[in-house]
């Protein structure tokens, strides 16, 4: 039920039935089903009559959607926390079901490391072949003052969307605990081979942590750092678009072995990179530099955060960054540009010979300037 809380204040909220009604009005929307082939158009029988849509995912398979509607308004909060429900659409079926009805989220303390509540953070799991659904949920009622429960904050759960055997009656189980957080939930990401990437984050003194869990439950910290130490950052994992399910999964090119990502920040300028971080060992973890921005013509450099462990030979002003890797995880897109020349497009090999090849040549705009 309600309770008294402190709130935040907000520009641009709704203020009377009238603002209710143009909002209904210009968010209010079906969802169309166009078949590529023939190029048919038909509507989703579960969103007729019209929903105004928080978001809309689809399942691994393409059967379900995850979708988030509104259903309650507020006066006091934006849309982001404005009541909704969450529903499992069958797309074959046309049946639906409903997992969560959240209420108006009005009541989240001040504090930076509070959070809602309610149920939070839906996603479908990409690698597992029944359809489930992972949320988040704070095991401390969202206020940090409040102690954790069992030395967890949040939590993340399963529910797996079941379905008779022809489409029919499709309901969802009961929630399993699918890991458990002592700090604040950010994100979870999955790897191309089944692995899981969480991330927890404590506001108060800027920390994060990173953990490695495997399917059969074993999990490991990657590390755990300030976020506000940039000239040390490991980056982030690097993901892209999985040939078979077209989602984004991060790339793990071994079973002990992920990319990492960054911006590179240091005393001479952001010089982005791209690391190889390999967790074979249970001891510790071990990153390859696999390749790095030029360095500039002046300043001191350290070997350790150069490509191969090596100070460059060659050293030039111009700025370069990662576009992205290519399936055969040796091949790389990057841009490059100067103070003079404009940004094109390069294919560069991570090995040794730096084999690389110019793809764009686009030219100064003003030339004369």
């Amino acid at each position: 039920g309600a309770r008294k809380a402190p709130g935040r204040t907000y520009q641009d909220l709704l203020r009377n039935v009238h603002d209710e009604d143009k909002l209904r009005h210009y968010t209010t929307t079906e969802l169309l089903c166009v078949d590529t082939a023939s190029l048919d158009v038909s509507s989703v029988v579960q969103s007729e009559g019209g929903k105004i849509f928080q978001s809309i995912s689809s399942s691994p398979c393409g059967r379900h959607l995850l979708v988030q509607s509104t259903t309650k308004f507020s006066y006091s909060v934006p849309i982001r926390r404005f009541g909704k429900d969450v529903e499992i659409w069958d797309l074959q079926s046309s049946e639906s079901v409903l997992l969560e009805s959240v209420p108006v989220d009005d009541e989240v303390p001040l504090s930076y490391d509070a959070c809602s509540r309610h149920p939070r953070s839906f996603k479908f799991h990409p690698g597992r072949d029944s359809t489930t659904v992972l949320y988040v949920k704070a095991r401390d009622g969202g206020d940090p003052e409040t102690d954790p429960v069992d030395g967890e904050r949040d939590a993340v759960y399963a529910r797996e969307i079941l379905s008779e055997k022809g489409g029919g009656n499709l309901t969802a189980s009961e929630p399993v605990k699918f890991a458990g957080l002592e700090w604040r939930y950010s994100r979870l990401d999955f790897t191309d081979r089944g692995l899981c990437v969480l991330e927890e984050y404590r506001w108060k003194d800027r920390m994060e942590r990173k953990w490695l869990l495997h399917p059969d439950g074993k999990r490991r910290m990657l590390w755990e750092r300030t976020w506000e130490d940039r000239y040390n950052s490991p980056g982030e994992f690097l993901s892209r678009r999985c040939r078979k399910t077209g989602r984004q999964l991060i790339v793990q090119p071994t079973e002990t072995s992920m990319y990492l990502e960054g911006a590179g920040a240091s005393a001479l300028g952001d010089r982005p990179f791209l690391d190889l971080l390999d967790f074979a060992s249970e001891e510790k973890t071990t990153t390859t530099r696999l390749w790095r921005c030029a360095a500039p013509v002046e300043g001191d450099l350290d070997a350790s955060k150069e490509a191969g462990g090596k100070i460059p030979t060659e050293r030039k002003d111009v700025y370069e960054d990662l576009i992205c890797l290519l399936y055969d995880n040796e091949t790389i897109m990057i841009s490059r540009e100067g103070k003079t020349t404009p940004r094109n497009y390069h294919l560069t090999k991570l090995s040794e010979s730096r084999d690389e090849v110019q793809i764009t040549s686009f030219e100064h705009p003003q030339p004369d300037l």
